[in-house]
């Protein structure tokens, strides 16, 4: 039987739901359904779901006459920002810009303090003798708290701890590393200590490149109180931040996301992941603004955020929601203001959160705000007229989030992958796909690359994140598959057709050391729920995809792929013949590097009247011959099978409709022989891996690594 949807999935948001006979939604369930086995023993629950009234609708406007009280507002710890810093950040930040977020666009934080405000407005420093210090949150105590600090211009941002009082500061993360947003976490329980481990969560600035090319990258990382078990918790090789605890013990947290698929947006998303960097998945879905940041959760259960159309150096934008009993189908605006901008909600009490808030305009400076969710009103509390004051929390205890335990063990080297039907897909695809359609699946590796590894003078044709094959593993009739892959290691999923190719990319995924992922499908509505069916690939061992580094392939234009067409096309009554459009100088046995650059470049020509959004991403381009990292509607692909591969899904919309072209089946019959399977595959997968020229260590060195015929 197939995978169960909501019933009431498409109704808008201002509609109530449907309540009856609906099962909980598959964001909850998957982090007990991942890990197990057999899934015969999965125990679907069904609930009735509560707080429906959260999708009523409302108006955008902030009522000034309903506005919240604030005789219960407790001490408050914040950070201020000196006015003087405001956008002036130094060229010395320029690598730390990315621990925020993407692209670098932060105000800076430079001159900096975290105090604390009593009720009456008065302040004390409680970062006193740091040249910078931001991001502070409070123990479950109250009792000290968490902050990153600068001691001087020139050190890094590390997360340091101090009492309430002042006293008792001491250092947590490693010297070395760039450290910001430090949370502190719920008790982790782990199959080895005898004892739980008390943790706390942080962004670490990581010495790689983005998927943009961008000279830094950030990730999530967990370590313990004392200094020690220090662990990274996310493998988006962009950039995460703004990780917050939810009381079931998961992090929700806004990563950078680049498009895999026609139809899909470059944009900051919000994910969730358990304390230990296992089972991610995505959290609050596609509606609303492109670009969603610091996400918090309120006592009665909103996930409020701050979202945007585009990314701004302000970080600011407006208010909204989810309700965390269907994140994915109960979005929400919360404010819709066009005098203001909003920063950094945070819990209070009930649906009311404390919101920095400062004009559109940028005049001013940012104050504290209380926000009710429930009635859109807005009340101004605190606000020093020579700081910007951002990043409140309340100084009192607080309830302690479910802990959470483990299997993951460091120790280990791999994980597993698991899915339970590969048909069970997104609107768009799962009418087109019928039984046998889909023969295997192929994990692909992304190359971490240090920031001197790619520049403007050697990254033609590389891309900024390489790619390289981990595998392919069969997939079974009822499209399950079961597969042990590297851990810790930066993975996308592609689903394969009769002739390998793509017909789906993931986005960036991973599994931890021994952990064991299950999905329900591909690209599957998130709020599936799974049939209690024991599929085909679990009644056998996992297949092994654990080649280590050295071993895995780089199909690349250089190496792999110049040969078959130095072999097949180079003739003079081919493509050696400069007046053909695709000419390709590859006639010499060993062309030169010239010769090989103007060949890549001209398979690479660029699509006239092409989207100009797709310009400046690293995938997506659109070419005369060649898509990048999609062969499936690759025509040079269709000439070399002599047929259309593209799918209905890559005609959803009229812009990316394309004009039809001639299809000939290349090489012509009896001009020359037929390329063999391996080199057809080659080709292939050359593609579906992002068409890259070579990998940067070729280029390093200066090899001329053409491969020859044996």
């Amino acid at each position: 039987m197939p995978a169960k949807r909501p019933a009431d999935r498409n109704k808008p948001p201002c509609q109530k739901p449907q309540l009856e006979g609906v099962k909980i939604d598959s964001s909850a369930l998957v982090p007990w359904i991942r890990g197990f086995r057999l899934v015969g023993e999965i125990v679907l629950a069904t609930v009735t779901l509560i707080s429906a009234s959260i999708l009523s609708p409302a108006s955008m406007a902030l009522q000034s006459k309903d506005e919240p009280p604030t005789s219960n507002i407790p001490t408050l710890v914040l950070t201020q920002v000196p006015v003087s810093s405001r956008n002036q950040a130094s060229n010395q930040e320029t690598i730390t810009a990315a621990l925020d977020r993407p692209l670098g666009l932060q105000p800076s934080f430079l001159g900096a303090r975290v105090v604390i405000v009593s009720p009456d407005g008065q302040t004390r420093v409680l970062s006193e003798g740091f040249h910078s210090a931001c991001d502070p949150d409070i123990s479950l105590d109250g009792t000290r708290v968490l902050f990153a600090g600068k001691k001087d211009l020139n050190s890094h941002w590390r997360v340091y701890e101090i009492g309430v009082d002042g006293t008792g500061l001491r250092p947590i993360t490693p010297e070395g590393q760039e450290a910001r947003n430090p949370i502190y976490l719920s008790t982790l329980f782990t199959l080895d200590s005898p004892q739980p481990w008390f943790t706390i969560a942080y962004v670490g600035c990581e010495n790689t490149l983005s998927e943009l090319g961008l000279p830094a990258s950030s990730s999530l990382y967990n370590i313990k109180l004392d200094g020690t078990e220090l662990r990274r918790l996310t493998y988006n090789p962009n950039n995460n931040f703004s990780p917050f605890q939810m009381w079931d013990g998961r992090v929700i947290y806004a990563a950078e996301q680049h498009p895999t698929e026609p139809g899909e947006a470059y944009g900051v998303r919000l994910f969730a992941i358990h304390i230990e960097g296992a089972d991610v998945e995505l959290y609050a879905g596609e509606h609303g603004r492109r670009f969603k940041d610091m996400p918090c959760a309120t006592a009665n259960g909103l996930v409020v955020f701050v979202e945007s159309d585009k990314p701004s150096p302000a970080l600011a934008g407006q208010l909204a929601c989810v309700h965390e009993s269907r994140p994915h189908y109960t979005y929400r605006k919360l404010t819709d203001d066009p005098d203001h901008v909003y920063l950094y909600p945070y819990p209070l009490h009930d649906n009311v959160l404390l919101v920095s808030r400062r004009t559109a305009d940028g005049k001013g400076t940012a104050g504290v705000f209380v926000f009710d969710a429930d009635k859109l009103a807005c009340r101004q509390v605190f606000d020093n007229p020579d700081h910007d004051d951002l990043q409140a929390r309340p100084l009192r205890p607080r309830k302690s989030p479910d802990g959470h335990s483990t299997v993951v063990d460091t120790t280990a080297k791999t994980g597993v992958f698991y899915g339970m039907n590969s048909y069970i897909a997104n609107d768009m695809m799962q009418p087109h796909l019928t039984p046998g359609s889909i023969k295997r699946v192929r994990f692909v590796e992304g190359v971490l690359q240090t920031t001197n590894t790619y520049t403007p003078a050697t990254a033609k044709g590389m891309l900024p994140v390489p790619r390289r094959l981990i595998g392919e593993a069969p997939v079974e009739a009822d499209g399950s598959f079961n597969v042990e892959v590297p851990a810790n290691t930066p993975i996308l999923l592609q689903t394969l057709d009769q002739h390998g190719l793509a017909l789906a990319t993931s986005g960036w995924t991973w599994v931890q050391p021994k952990e064991t992922r299950g999905c329900i499908g591909c690209h599957e509505d998130p709020e599936l729920v799974p049939e209690n069916e024991y599929v085909l690939a679990l009644r056998r061992p996992s297949n092994k995809l654990t080649l280590p580094p050295e071993k895995r392939r780089a199909v690349v234009f250089r190496a792999d792929v110049a040969r078959i067409f130095m072999n097949y096309c180079s003739s003079a009554d081919c493509h050696g013949n400069r007046n053909n459009p695709l000419f390709l100088p590859l006639s010499s046995e060993r062309p030169s590097e010239a010769d090989l650059e103007r060949a890549y470049s001209a398979l690479m020509t660029p699509e006239d009247n092409q989207n100009p959004n797709l310009q400046s991403l690293p995938l997506l381009k659109r070419g005369k011959y060649i898509d990048q990292g999609r062969a499936r509607t690759s025509w040079l692909v269709w000439q070399l099978l002599g047929t259309n591969t593209a799918r209905p899904w890559d005609n959803t919309t009229e812009n990316q409709k394309r004009p039809a072209r001639k299809v000939m089946k290349m090489p012509p019959q009896g001009k020359t022989r037929a390329l063999a399977p391996e080199e057809l595959q080659t080709i292939i997968q050359w593609i579906d891996l992002g068409a890259a020229f070579a990998m940067p260590e070729e280029h390093a060195d200066g090899k001329h690594a053409v491969a020859q015929d044996k």
